[in-house]
């Protein structure tokens, strides 16, 4: 039996039963909710896309492309009475959607991080897809491609491209089944510019830029095994701030946030260094590992919570990336 054909009869086994909520990750970037949307769209109307959060630039598209996002108190969530399946997209692990699942659901997990240092324990009821693509809209585009073809309206695929782009750093990042997905998600009526611009007019209010350029001028240089490393804090919009460090020239960013109860660290890599072997996810998955923390995700995106301070934290990364070496020297 093919994955899709696995996911299909798990998904009307729950449906015969009751309500499915598809659970997206706490961070609430593009890429989760892209696909919780997209999905839970697809199969009508007993099935709701829920989180803990939203992200600003997704929520802004999703408002666009009007899609329906429920937000979940992550203390007391409001759970159906009659709910009979949980579908969770792009979390490596449990703690990495923020909320606590209720016992003795069905739970599927669709997703494609390679490393985390957390687990899912599913039970026989349970279903895990993990599939090898650089981003979950891919796994619910071939999904929806064979099962309900129908679902894939213009809105959809576009929704979908914005996940698609998104996780593989504006292609940055992409393979060759990346962009054949990509092409096979536009199709012949979709413009790329039209999606492109979705993502361009989001997110960038004046606070955004303002907390962007504040992170950019406490920027620290590193050398660590030849890669220029930029090192720099902020309270909000880390992924954005490292995106622009690596637009700036930097091989590696670490972008730390201590406003939470924990350190969180958040890293991305160039595509020459993720080609020369620099891989974050493994780093961090391992460094979570050794600190009984929570960490993982992709060669060139990932990040990582921890009790440790930062001075610490960054220093064990610094020396990671130093024991790979492979840059410039």
């Amino acid at each position: 039996m093919s994955w899709t054909d696995e996911l299909h009869s798990w998904i009307a086994s729950c449906e015969s039963k009751g309500v499915i909520a598809i659970v997206t990750h706490r961070n609430g970037d593009m890429d989760t909710i892209a696909s919780g949307c997209s999905l839970a769209e697809a199969l009508g109307s007993s099935v709701r896309c829920v989180g803990v959060h939203v992200s600003k630039v997704a929520r802004e598209v999703i408002d666009k492309l009007n899609f329906n996002h429920y937000r979940m108190d992550p203390i007391r969530p409001a759970w159906p009475r009659t709910l009979a399946g949980i579908i969770v997209v792009d979390a490596g692990g449990p703690s990495q959607i923020g909320i606590e699942l209720p016992p003795n659901i069905p739970t599927c997990v669709i997703d494609h991080h390679a490393h985390s240092s957390d687990t899912w324990k599913l039970g026989e009821t349970g279903l895990h897809l993990n599939r090898s693509v650089k981003a979950t809209a891919q796994i619910v585009y071939e999904y929806l491609e064979e099962k309900h073809p129908n679902s894939l309206t213009d809105r959809v695929r576009k929704l979908l491209m914005t996940g698609l782009i998104s996780d593989t750093g504006h292609y940055r990042h992409a393979d060759s089944a990346a962009l054949f997905d990509a092409a096979s998600i536009l199709g012949s009526d979709i413009e790329h510019g039209d999606v492109l611009d979705l993502l361009r007019t989001t997110g960038l209010g004046r606070s955004t830029r303002t907390a962007t350029l504040r992170a950019l001028s406490r920027i620290k240089i590193e050398i660590s095994g030849g890669w220029t490393v930029a090192i720099t804090s902020c309270g909000t919009h880390e992924g954005l701030v490292g995106g622009s460090l690596i637009n700036a020239g930097a091989d590696v960013a670490i972008v730390t946030n201590s406003k939470n109860p924990f350190l969180r660290v958040t890293t991305r890599a160039s595509h020459r260094a993720v080609e020369a072997g620099i891989g974050m996810g493994d780093i961090l998955s391992t460094l979570a590992e050794l600190h009984g923390s929570e960490g993982g995700g992709h060669a060139g995106a990932a990040g990582w919570t921890t009790e440790i301070d930062s001075v610490e934290a960054v220093s064990s990364i610094l020396s990671r990336i130093s024991a790979i070496g492979g840059g410039e020297n």
